[in-house]
């Protein structure tokens, strides 16, 4: 079996297989856009985390990344955005 083309939004094919063996309907993934964050709104704790990450990863060490909800984690990844832009 070949891939042409692997995505996170869409199902993978085998998954696409199974379901229609089934005849079952294929569930949609809806991928949400959001805007960008301003660096305002980012807490001083995620952003310092943003810089620990980046400066590890300068000097090759490994970084321990603590569970996160899920708007901790875009203001971390938003801070490494900004981290790589403006160095």
């Amino acid at each position: 079996m070949q891939f042409s083309e692997v995505s996170i939004v869409t199902p993978t094919a085998l998954y696409v297989q199974m379901l229609e063996a089934e005849n079952a309907p294929v569930k949609k993934q809806v991928r949400i856009t959001r805007s960008d964050i301003d660096r305002d709104e980012i807490s001083a704790e995620m952003r310092a985390l943003g810089r620990h990450i980046a400066k590890c990863r300068r000097k090759g060490r490994s970084v321990r990344i603590p569970a996160m909800r899920g708007s901790e984690w875009g203001q971390v990844l938003r801070t490494l955005e900004l981290k790589r832009a403006f160095n």
